[in-house]
């Protein structure tokens, strides 16, 4: 979760996210040729940049930092059959590697010995600093019940002696986002936004890409003192939802010191899609307890030119 300030415009930016890896396969004569014989598979992390829903064009007087670059990327080997955890989860953080200048971080090369086998690999880039927890394919989840900004690759490979892989893989964003822009000026005694959702969810099935169920998510953006009287701020929040699109309704809360409630708003029929933002702007810190007309020109939705274009429900 996080803020920055409105965008004044949408930059049409095609930026890639990929990995690719490479099998080679033990077959010496002092190594064993049998299904016990093994392969190295290399994985190779190229162009780490990725589009996000928070790095659509800041104004030139934000103080938000935007990154282009996902902050985290974690591989996780299971076996086909059952599912195991056949190697520790790889975890590189970005802040880790140094830029190779203009463009992508880079990220070194790195291997696993694998013996011959049928497998599934799980591929996550996620912002944040929370800690993910990977229980199982079906049930992966960020400490504090926290989504991040979250893209997935989950696909099989097989290692045999004649195994010859050589694949490039593309991650696949797997959240939807809800954005409040405030049009008013962010009060002094501001101390955090709570967002209180009636779907979606905090765990992600990496099988099928969705919440494996909707339980509603209630989640907290804190804002910094400084922000005072700033106008035109964004409070985005993400979902996993349990399919490609849903409707369901935000209660927005503005809250002081000792979570006090300043005012509240709710929202109805809010459109949610994964891949998607949906963002309202307005008067977000009126005071008292207020119902936002669930008209359809409430809600703008849109995304970014890396997979679509965009979308204005009117």
């Amino acid at each position: 979760m996080h803020f920055q300030h409105r965008s004044q415009s949408l930059f049409l930016i095609h930026a890639l996210c990929f990995l690719s890896f490479l099998a080679s396969c033990q077959s010496g004569p002092d190594e064993p040729t049998t299904p016990e014989g093994q392969c190295t598979v290399t994985f190779s992390v190229s162009n780490y940049r990725q589009i996000s829903f928070d790095d659509l064009a800041p104004s030139a007087s934000s103080r938000a930092t935007i990154s282009m670059t996902l902050a985290n990327l974690s591989l996780t080997v299971f076996n086909a059959e059952t599912n195991e955890r056949v190697v520790p989860t790889i975890l590189h953080k970005s802040q880790d590697y140094e830029s190779d200048g203009a463009t992508a971080m880079t990220f070194p090369q790195f291997s696993v010995n694998l013996p011959y086998g049928h497998y599934r690999l799980l591929v996550l880039g996620y912002n944040g600093s929370r800690a993910c927890n990977i229980v199982s394919p079906n049930r992966i989840f960020w400490d504090d019940d926290y989504v991040p900004n979250t893209f997935l690759y989950w696909g099989e490979f097989t290692l045999d002696s004649d195994a010859g892989l050589d694949m490039e893989i593309t991650l696949r964003h797997v959240v939807a986002a809800f954005r409040v822009t405030a049009e008013d000026a962010i009060p002094a005694e501001l101390k955090k936004m709570r967002f209180i959702s009636t779907v979606g969810g905090t765990v992600l099935d990496a099988t099928t890409g969705f919440a494996p169920e909707s339980t509603g998510r209630t989640s907290e953006i804190s804002v910094p003192a400084s922000y005072a009287g700033e106008q035109g701020v964004d409070f985005t929040v993400y979902l996993f939802l349990p399919w490609e699109q849903s409707t369901g309704s935000y209660t927005v809360q503005a809250l002081g010191g000792d979570d006090t409630v300043l005012g509240q708003k709710h929202f109805s029929d809010v459109p949610l899609r994964i891949n998607y933002l949906t963002q309202w702007q307005g008067n977000a810190f009126e005071p008292g307890d207020v119902d936002v007309p669930s008209v359809q020109s409430s809600f703008n939705v849109k995304w970014t030119m890396d997979w679509a274009g965009t979308l204005t429900v009117n």
